[in-house]
């Protein structure tokens, strides 16, 4: 469990760095895994796709995107420490020849227009005080077709979490008309319940939101 006061552990969440890096990187996949494999789990990547994921942390869920055969991943992340422990990972499971992680913002991907297949990002839209533009860099990334999926928390279950009191909140219909209006047609809804320790270490109901959106 990470004992870090409310405000230390919400910038650690929004960019892992110095000595608590590490820690806080597998307290995410501790916290987020059942999410993180719910949303792979609707992103469905097919053979020889490329996929996208922004704030992948450490690349823990990479290998599962991965499963797919010649399919081909990279992770864009703030934190350059999650970016070497990722790069680490990928290595030590031999995926370097299909899978990398790049420092970068995901309001300016480093990717060409048109060149993904599948794009994921879970619990990354409280870092995103505007929507528009970072699903406007989706859109531009995205083919004609390819999918998203973004995964984040109930906006009333996540005014429970006193780390969260400095994010950005974003109510379900606000998030599904940003797609819309970024030029996304919205594919599936899904709602995820779970009871689990947080990054807090706190057990608590948990709600999500699953959105999938296919680039028109």
């Amino acid at each position: 469990m990470l004992m870090l006061d409310a405000r230390t552990l919400a910038a650690q969440l929004r960019q892992p760095h110095g000595d608590a890096a590490l820690a806080v990187g597998e307290s995410m996949n501790r916290s987020n895994g059942a999410l993180n494999l719910a949303a792979i789990g609707l992103l469905a990547v097919k053979a020889g796709e490329r996929i996208l994921e922004i704030g992948p942390g450490n690349a823990a869920f990479a290998p599962e995107l991965l499963r797919a055969a010649g399919s081909h991943y990279l992770g864009v992340e703030l934190s350059l420490a999650m970016v070497e422990a990722g790069n680490r990972r990928l290595a030590s499971a031999g995926l370097t020849d299909r899978a990398m992680m790049r420092h970068g913002d995901a309001h300016a991907l480093p990717a060409g227009d048109a060149s993904v297949d599948a794009a994921l990002a879970v619990n990354t839209l409280y870092f995103w005080p505007n929507l528009a533009p970072v699903l406007d860099e989706l859109a531009r990334v995205l083919h004609r077709g390819g999918r998203l999926c973004l995964a984040f928390g109930d906006a009333t279950f996540m005014r429970s979490l006193p780390f969260a009191a400095d994010f950005q909140l974003h109510e379900l219909d606000a998030v599904e008309l940003a797609l819309r209006v970024s030029g996304f047609s919205l594919s599936a809804w899904r709602s995820h319940l779970e009871t689990a320790p947080g990054n807090d270490g706190q057990a608590r109901e948990k709600h999500f939101h699953l959105l999938l959106a296919h680039r028109r």
